[in-house]
């Protein structure tokens, strides 16, 4: 095993001399996780920057993560973002919600809510669910984007559909109260229900109180 893992990581070699990108950003996986070759994160570092700075979208994201976490770099939080930018302008969903966070806190780059609405816009769009929930409660707050129940009630609902209790339990609120949708005690006791199976404390809770 140990020898299929070294032949790996000579294989991956003399593809990244060749300038294969994947091969490149794998390399520095390979000196990540010590798989095949001695654990060196500074080597791993490297190894992505070289398939970064060519736009390997992996690649990118990595040296985003190793910036953010001070892992094999110098923590610098400042330089992390603009490479998460880039994975998240290929359309890397989890370099979007790293972007749209960093703007949401100002970590790393000016605070901007509209930008973060924007980017978990992107990120929800590609099924996160958090995201989604972010959206629904952005539009709910009027936090970066005009205040919509409509649009709230419709991305909580999304990210219920996905199995989140927290917005399943949101969901029922929303048709119990009429708030964002017409008012429906059916489809609010069928959400309800889904969150309390989950044993959502909230949901068991308004369901008790509320006679469901």
């Amino acid at each position: 095993m140990i020898n299929k893992e070294r032949a790996q990581v000579e294989s991956y070699r003399q593809k990244a001399a060749d300038g294969d990108l994947m091969a490149m950003n794998n390399l520095g996986v390979c000196y990540h996780t010590g798989q095949g070759v001695k654990e060196d994160h500074r080597m791993a570092f490297e190894w992505y920057m070289r398939a970064a700075v060519e736009g390997d979208v992996y690649a990118c994201f990595n040296v985003a993560e190793c910036y953010y976490k001070g892992d094999g770099v110098e923590q610098d939080r400042a330089k992390a973002f603009p490479w998460y930018l880039r994975a998240a302008k290929k359309g890397d969903m989890q370099s979007q919600v790293n972007v749209a966070n960093a703007y949401y806190l100002g970590e790393g780059i000016d605070e901007d809510h509209v930008k973060a609405h924007a980017w978990w816009q992107e990120a929800a769009f590609q099924g996160h669910v958090q995201s989604q929930k972010n959206l629904g409660a952005n539009y709910w707050n009027g936090d970066g984007v005009e205040r919509s129940e409509a649009d709230a009630a419709f991305w909580y609902e999304l990210a219920a559909q996905s199995g989140d209790a927290h917005a399943q339990y949101c969901t029922g609120w929303f048709y119990f109260s009429g708030r964002g949708v017409k008012a429906n005690r059916a489809l609010a006791r069928k959400w309800m229900y889904r969150a309390v199976y989950q044993s959502f404390k909230p949901a068991i809770d308004f369901c008790k109180e509320n006679k469901l």
